[in-house]
């Protein structure tokens, strides 16, 4: 599958002696356009004592400000027939508004409107604290959600990637005004915000939406700019090795199979990307065809890389019966084996590279998607990365790539595996050598 090349660059950079940064790509053959506001902060910058402070955050930041209440925020976006919404991450929190090309200026100001001027009410703190807690609770009544969760606590421990991003009960219940200002004042400053455009706009049109986003210190902020210490990025640990079991009253067993995986930055997180369609990509993917479709073992079964500034997991996932679990567990070791000792064919890699770009490029038909890509490679890559370089790097990855890359993953049996539901035999937990896990 070829990829369709760009006859000119239509990306532009800038960053501002306030630290701001400003990213850019004009599509003019879109009507739609996309304008994210990347903050530099997620639940790995929080301390343990505000958990969930990020995502807060989120929610806080559609509450109003001086000139604005919630409601007025709302219908000026849903007038134009436009998009107001964010996502908090464990490495950053996103605001994004997409909207018609003609309207720039209305998204422009608005999300500088949330940045700058949100006023954190007291009372709608409060309303915004009981949504919270309901969606804590929605998570733990969800095993699939609830396992990937306390698999992230198990193998990053008390570091900030291994804390849910939402928070604890506890957490959230204790979170203060003055927590979360003191936050917000550390972190969303021009120096740590990324504003990534994408659509049918210029870079000119965009640098004459920012008024003061541009000039010195925003009101309220620390001036000085932060260290990474200082804004709480601590190196991600080694993994934890371990297996456990975590009974929740479930029909199925919920299991995550996992192990360290590349960096965002990793040389070799194409071949990685490519083995994880191999895997677990789709309804032709190994882990599906021998899971599912031949033994039957499981409705929903797949694998999935998840990157970070440096570190990495790759992980399995499937939903099968008590039973069953001895079984799903070989087969999913049986079939990441044979990426280790067997080069796939050049028809089975073309295969999982034609997947691989026919969804990168479908998906930068989509100015958010490419808004999304322009602030990500950014914030982990400090460049520019166009749809056509990522279709040739994939291209350049070879059988032998993936069967080393599988051989680095998947070195000295180092294994996670976590099991969340109904409590098992005695028998079966001491044939897996899985500690139980409370919490």
């Amino acid at each position: 599958m070829a990829a369709r090349r760009s006859k000119k660059p239509r990306f532009r950079k800038t960053v501002f002696k306030n630290g701001l940064t400003l990213l850019t790509e004009r599509l003019p053959e879109f009507r739609s356009l996309a304008i994210g506001f990347w903050v530099k902060a997620g639940a790995r910058h929080e301390e343990r004592r505000e958990a969930g402070v990020s995502h807060f955050l989120e929610h806080m930041l559609f509450k109003g400000t001086e000139s604005r209440s919630a409601l007025e925020i709302a219908r000026e976006v849903d007038q134009v027939g436009g998009d107001f919404n964010a996502f908090t991450a464990r490495e950053y929190t996103c605001f994004h508004i997409t909207l018609l090309d003609r309207d720039v200026g209305l998204g422009m100001e608005i999300l500088s409107d949330v940045v700058l001027n949100s006023n954190f009410e007291a009372a709608e703190l409060e309303r915004e604290r009981k949504v919270i807690l309901q969606e804590i609770s929605m998570v733990e009544e969800s095993p699939e959600e609830l396992v990937h969760d306390v698999f992230f606590e198990k193998v990053y421990g008390r570091h900030g990637l291994g804390c849910s991003i939402l928070g604890s009960e506890t957490s959230v219940r204790r979170m203060s005004r003055a927590d979360m200002l003191r936050f917000f004042r550390r972190h969303y400053r021009p120096d740590q915000i990324i504003i990534s455009v994408a659509g049918n706009v210029t870079h000119q049109a965009v640098l004459k939406k920012l008024g003061r986003l541009t000039r010195g210190s925003w009101p309220g902020r620390e001036a000085r700019k932060g260290t990474r210490h200082g804004l709480g990025f601590v190196p991600a640990p080694e993994l934890h090795q371990g297996r456990w079991w975590m009974v929740r009253p479930t029909e199925q067993v919920h299991l995550v199979w996992g192990v360290e995986g590349p960096n965002y930055s990793s040389r070799d997180r194409f071949a990685a990307f490519l083995l994880n369609v191999h895997l677990g990509g789709g309804m032709s993917s190994s882990l599906f065809q021998e899971i599912r479709e031949k033994n039957g073992l499981a409705y929903t079964v797949y694998s999935n890389l998840s990157p970070h500034i440096d570190s990495g997991i790759f992980s399995i996932y499937a939903a099968t019966g008590l039973k069953q679990v001895p079984l799903c567990l070989r087969l999913i070791e049986e079939c990441v084996e044979k990426l280790k000792k067997q080069l796939l064919t050049p028809e089975e890699l073309e295969v999982v590279k034609d997947n691989l770009k026919g969804t990168i490029l479908l998906s930068s038909d989509s100015s958010e998607s490419r808004m999304s890509s322009i602030a990500r490679n950014e914030l982990f890559l400090g460049r520019y990365v166009s749809p056509e370089e990522v279709c040739e790097q994939i291209d350049a990855v070879t059988p032998r790539d993936i069967r080393r890359v599988a051989r680095k993953l998947l070195r000295d049996g180092r294994r996670c595996i976590l099991a969340l539901g109904p409590k098992p035999p005695r028998e079966l937990r001491k044939k897996l050598g899985m500690a139980m896990l409370t919490r």
